[in-house]
C-alpha cells in the first residue's frame, strides 16, 4: 500500500513522555549516511544466529528470567568473530561446559570467572531505583544496570549544568550508588534517557513500524501484530497512551486500548481487524509499501546486532547491544529490564522521537528472515544529525528498549 506523508509532527517533552503536535512541516535534514552499515554482512549475521541458540541453550530461560540462573552472571556475543564469553560465579555446570566444548563450526567459545551473579547485580540495581523513586539524598543517578562480566554496575548521572565544578562529581556518584547497592559501582555522564514519539496511511491487515495517531492526538509507532488468544492485536509504548482509541495517520481507527504495562512501557491495542505479521522496511517515506515478514520472537545478547523501524526515521540497522537489564528513568517513570543498542555506523543516528512503540528485530539466518526483539521505549546517548525524516525532530545515538521476552509473558503475547 502506499504510504503518504503525515502533516503533523510529534516530539516528545519530558518528563511528560507525550508527543506535541506541530502544525507545519518543516524542510527534512540532511542525510545522515549508510543505513545499512555495510560492515554487517550476511556471514556476521549467520553467526550471530548461531551464537543466539548457543545462548540460549546455555541459559535455558527466557532472557527476562536469566537472573534465576543459579552462577549465571552474564555474556557477550562478537557476531563479526564467531565468539562467545560466558561469566559465571562459582563452579560451572556440567551441562554448560559440554555445551562450550562442542560449539558449532566457525563458532569459538570462553569461560571467565565472575565476582557477581546476575541475580545479585539486579537485586542491587532495583536498590538504586527504589532510591531514585524515593528521591534519596544523593540518589542523582538516571539509569542503572549489570555490567555483562558481573563485575558490578553501571550508573548513568546527568552533570548539573548550573555549577561551574560539574557536581555531581563522578566519583560522588559512584561512592553513594556503591554505598546503597552494595556492589562496585561505575558512574558514566549520560543524558537521561529521552522517550521517542510518528509510514503513515497503514491499513489492515497492519503491520509494525506505521505512524499511529494517539488518543490524545498525538503521534507514535506501531509495533509487532499478533494474538492474545483468539483476539488480534497490536503493540505500541505504554506512554503513547495507555487508553481510548488509535488511529493511522490519515483517521483511520486502528483498534482500542486493552491492557498496558508502564513499567515495560507496552501497551495492547485490540485491532479492527488482522495483524499482518510484517513490518515496514527501508526509509520513512517508503512508498512502495515495502515490508519484510517476522519469524517469532528471539533473546538479546550483549554484543547482538539489531534493528529498529520507526514511523519518523524508517530503519536503523547495525545497532549493537551494550547493556541488557538496564534500568532507566525516561522522563520521570523507572523502566527496567530495558536493552541498549548503539549505532556502529559514526553517521547515522539509531532512533528519532516519533519512532516509540516500532519494532526492533534481527536476522534470523543473515538474510530476510526476521525475528522480533523488542519494542522501541527511548532514545540515550547523545543528541546526533538525524537522517532524512518525515519532520525536524531529534535523534539519539542509543536505542532503548523493551525485549520481547517479558512482554510475551506478560500479555500472553504470539507473535503473528
Amino acid at each position: 500500500m502506499r504510504i503518504r506523508r503525515s502533516t503533523v509532527v510529534a516530539g516528545a517533552l519530558l518528563p511528560l513522555l507525550a508527543a506535541v503536535p506541530v502544525r507545519t512541516a518543516a524542510a527534512p535534514t540532511a542525510r545522515g549516511g549508510d543505513r545499512a552499515a555495510g560492515t554487517v554482512t550476511p556471514e556476521v549475521l549467520r553467526r550471530q544466529a548461531a551464537l543466539d541458540r548457543l545462548a540460549d541453550a546455555i541459559t535455558a530461560v527466557p532472557e527476562h528470567r536469566r537472573a534465576e540462573v543459579p552462577g549465571y552472571a552474564g555474556h557477550t556475543i562478537d557476531p563479526r568473530t564467531g565468539r562467545l564469553t560466558l561469566y559465571w560465579h562459582g563452579t560451572v555446570p556440567q551441562r554448560v561446559t559440554d555445551l562450550l566444548e562442542h560449539t558449532p563450526p566457525g563458532i569459538t567459545a570462553a569461560v571467565r570467572p565472575a565476582p557477581y551473579t546476575l541475580l545479585e547485580l539486579c537485586t542491587a540495581r532495583d536498590r538504586l531505583v527504589a532510591a531514585a523513586q524515593r528521591g534519596d539524598d544523593g540518589a542523582e543517578w538516571t539509569s542503572a544496570g549489570p555490567a555483562a562480566d558481573g563485575t558490578g554496575l553501571v550508573v548513568g548521572y546527568t552533570p548539573n549544568p548550573v555549577r561551574r565544578d560539574g557536581a555531581p562529581a563522578r566519583g560522588q556518584v559512584a561512592a553513594r550508588a556503591a554505598e546503597l547497592a552494595g556492589v562496585p559501582v561505575d558512574a558514566v555522564p549520560a543524558a537521561a534517557p529521552t522517550a521517542t514519539a510518528t509510514r503513515h496511511n497503514d491499513t489492515a491487515p497492519w503491520s509494525a513500524g506505521a505512524e499511529l495517531s494517539t488518543p490524545t492526538n498525538l503521534f507514535c509507532s506501531s509495533g509487532f501484530g499478533g494474538w492474545r488468544g483468539e483476539v488480534a492485536v497490536l503493540l505500541t509504548a505504554a506512554h503513547c497512551g495507555t487508553s481510548g482509541t488509535y488511529k493511522t495517520g490519515t483517521g483511520a481507527t486502528v483498534g482500542t486500548v486493552s491492557d498496558s504495562d508502564t513499567g515495560l512501557d507496552v501497551a495492547v491495542i485490540s485491532i479492527n481487524g488482522t495483524p499482518s505479521g510484517r513490518f515496514y522496511d527501508g526509509r520513512f517515506d517508503n512508498g512502495n509499501g515495502y515490508s519484510k515478514r517476522v519469524f517469532g520472537a528471539g533473546h538479546n545478547s550483549v554484543g547482538s546486532l539489531v534493528c529498529q523501524s520507526g514511523a519518523m526515521s524508517g530503519v536503523h540497522c547495525g545497532l549493537k547491544i551494550t547493556r541488557t537489564e538496564y534500568a532507566g528513568n525516561v522522563g520521570g517513570t523507572w523502566h527496567t529490564d530495558m536493552d541498549v543498542a548503539e549505532r556502529t555506523n559514526g553517521s547515522d543516528s539509531a532512533v528519532a522521537r516519533g519512532d516509540s512503540g516500532g519494532p526492533v528485530f534481527a536476522s534470523i539466518n543473515g538474510g530476510e528472515d526476521m525475528q522480533a526483539r523488542g519494542v522501541v521505549v527511548a532514545g540515550g546517548g547523545d543528541k546526533v544529525v538525524c537522517g532524512d525524516t518525515v519532520f525536524r525532530t531529534t535523534c539519539y545515538s542509543a536505542l532503548l528498549f523493551t525485549p520481547i521476552s517479558p512482554v510475551i509473558d506478560k500479555f500472553s503475547f504470539s507473535i503473528a
